[in-house]
């Protein structure tokens, strides 16, 4: 399944998740004599929503995993300005975006081991914003 994008001027979403997808790369901390980074900029990316899992169900390390073993739910695209929108059932989601090779990015984790979970109820719509900083330097 998939979820289309926000329009401008559309209504938001009644209930599921939205948000922006934001690349980060370089050297975050600057200093007099490095160069300065190109800091951050919102980027187009394939994002895959799954049932929500723990490390037991993926493969590889964190932030950028190989493998996952758990029900995807719905794919979607973030826009060119970085926007995604996603109606959702009422329940709790992993979020990840799709990196070079396949790879699943996510760098959020809770104290219950959940990977980049968000929770849906009733009528909520979540925001989660999504900042790919696997190459950064901070």
């Amino acid at each position: 399944m998939s979820c289309s994008l926000q329009k401008e001027g559309l209504p938001k979403i009644k209930q599921g998740v939205f948000g922006t997808v934001t690349w980060v790369e370089g050297n975050m901390m600057p200093s007099p004599d490095a160069p300065e980074s190109a800091g951050a900029r919102t980027i187009e990316r394939e994002i895959r929503i799954y049932e929500a899992l723990t490390f037991k169900q993926v493969k590889g390390e964190a932030p950028l995993f190989t493998a996952v073993e758990g029900k995807l739910v719905k794919t979607i695209k973030s826009n060119a300005k970085g926007f995604f929108k996603c109606e959702l059932p009422v329940g709790s989601y992993s979020i990840f975006s799709v990196e070079s090779e396949g790879k699943l990015f996510a760098n959020n984790f809770d104290g219950n081991g959940l990977i980049n979970a968000v929770t849906v109820t009733q009528g909520e719509a979540v925001k989660l914003d999504i900042q790919i900083n696997y190459k950064a330097a901070y």
